[in-house]
C-alpha cells in the first residue's frame, strides 16, 4: 500500500505554527495596503486588487482569537482558492510564512490543540517536526465561516 503524500505550507500565527494544503495556495504576497470595506466582519480587513481580481482579505490571526494583532516585516498574505476558481480567491493575513514541505499522512496525529482558537475549530491533525508542533487547518471550514 502506497503512503499518501501531501504538500503543505506552514506559517506562523502568534508564535505557533499552522499549515494548510499547498494545492489550494495561489499566491503569497507581502502584506501591503488593503482597501477597507465598511459593514463587514471585524476579521475581514478589506480587499486587494491582484492582477485585476478583487480579493477579500481575512486576518487569520483575528479569526483565531489573537488579541493585539500587529503587522511586522514578515507579515504576509496567503491567497488561496478552495475550489480552483478565480472568483473564489481569498487572502489570509498571517504573521509569517515558514516553509513548504511534503507531509507523509502517516505522520499526522490527532490535533493536539486545546483552548481558544477563535473561529477556527477544524484541524486535519498535528505533526511534530523540527521540535515544534504544526497544526494543519481544515481550509474548507475556514472558508465556510467567512462565507456565512
Amino acid at each position: 500500500m502506497k503512503e499518501q503524500m501531501t504538500s503543505i505550507i506552514s506559517f506562523l500565527i502568534n508564535k505557533e505554527v499552522f499549515a494548510f494544503d499547498t494545492l489550494k495556495v495561489r499566491n503569497i504576497l507581502e502584506f501591503d495596503k488593503v482597501t477597507w470595506v465598511p459593514n463587514t466582519k471585524d476579521y475581514l480587513i478589506g480587499v486587494i486588487n491582484l492582477h485585476g481580481n478583487i480579493i477579500p482579505i481575512a486576518d487569520l490571526r483575528m479569526m483565531m482569537g489573537v488579541e493585539n494583532v500587529e503587522n511586522g516585516q514578515d507579515t504576509a498574505v496567503i491567497v488561496v482558492s478552495e475550489d480552483d476558481k478565480t472568483d473564489s480567491l481569498l487572502g489570509f493575513v498571517v504573521d509569517g510564512v515558514k516553509e513548504v514541505f511534503d507531509l507523509d499522512e502517516s505522520e499526522l496525529k490527532e490535533s493536539v490543540i486545546n483552548g481558544n482558537t477563535g473561529l477556527v475549530h477544524s484541524f486535519t491533525g498535528s505533526l511534530h517536526k523540527n521540535d515544534e508542533f504544526i497544526h494543519i487547518i481544515e481550509l474548507s471550514e475556514v472558508v465556510q465561516e467567512i462565507e456565512k
